[in-house]
């Protein structure tokens, strides 16, 4: 019995550790607000908090490609995966972005509050 035991207690120790350096991997911290989001193949990182739903729908807005609509903003998952918090975006659609070689999305928003969100900008080139 105490062999059995100690075998859980191991495993869950290395499941905690592994998931700890995984998170800290992927977000850039230790159990904080990330530091970056890895999102469709593409990084992203923290540029303006506060912001409100409309504020962010507002943006978005004015994102929209040369000669369509702006994309509405829509729940696409959550930083960390699972526990973490919920995070919107304007998704161009895969159509547009394999025809134009566009990203799925210039920015993020990741909630923070009841009607409250941090912007995610997208790093690097195209």
């Amino acid at each position: 019995m105490r062999r059995w035991l100690r075998a859980v207690l191991i495993f869950v120790g290395t499941l905690l550790m592994v998931t700890t350096a995984t998170y800290r991997y992927a977000y850039g911290t230790w159990w904080q607000a990330p530091a970056r989001i890895p999102y469709c193949g593409r990084t992203y990182i923290p540029v303006t908090a506060h912001l409100s739903l409309a504020e962010v729908r507002q943006r978005e807005s004015q994102t929209a490609l040369p000669g369509d609509q702006p994309y509405a903003v829509v729940p696409i998952g959550k930083a960390p995966p699972v526990l973490g918090a919920k995070m919107v975006a304007a998704v161009t659609p895969e159509a547009q972005r394999e025809k134009l070689g566009v990203p799925c999305a210039m920015g993020l928003y990741v909630k923070t509050g009841d009607d409250e969100f941090t912007a995610y900008g997208i790093t690097g080139g195209p």
